[in-house]
């Protein structure tokens, strides 16, 4: 029985340094080919207007077998709604941007896997937040164990209802 709760909590553990390691191999080559491009003052423009909603969007990892989603480990960002409708998916992961591993990207290019999780939040008046305060918070750097995708979703959750 010992044995047995020795291999879960390996598992448990072991489960995100696999997907990070298999993933960057991937994604590298991702990472060169982008569906749409924005000059700088159209990607400050988007940084800087302001949020009206987010919500806690996940999609299954993608490793083989169902173990990961069965026991509620899966891939997490925040959709983030402006006022016009406009939406960005802001998610994290190993290699996913260059400057930060907290990426934003138009909501147009999710895939049909992601499913949201709960309920919007709407935005507080009183506190402003842009899509660049999310990415921010969901932090620039990628850590499997302390610091993932379920770690940057709570923190850019945290910002927008506490503008913390």
């Amino acid at each position: 029985m010992e044995s047995f709760v020795v291999n879960l909590l390996l598992l448990l553990f072991l489960t995100p340094c696999y997907i990070a390691f298999s993933s960057s191999s991937s994604s590298s080559s991702k990472n060169s080919q982008f569906h749409y491009t924005h000059n700088k003052q159209q990607l400050n423009t988007l940084y800087n207007k302001l949020i009206q909603s987010i919500q806690e969007y996940s999609r299954p990892l993608q490793i083989p077998g169902v173990f990961a989603t069965w026991v509620g480990i899966n891939h997490r960002g925040q959709v983030a709604t402006y006022e016009d409708g406009q939406r960005f998916l802001v998610h994290k992961g190993n290699n996913f941007g260059k400057n930060s591993q907290t990426v934003a990207v138009d909501a147009r290019y999710m895939s049909n896997n992601w499913s949201p999780r709960g309920s919007a939040v709407n935005v507080n008046p009183e506190k402003s937040v842009n899509l660049a305060d999310l990415v921010k918070s969901g932090g620039a750097y990628y850590n499997p164990i302390c610091d993932n995708c379920i770690h940057g979703s709570q923190r850019m959750q945290e910002r927008f209802r506490n503008r913390k």
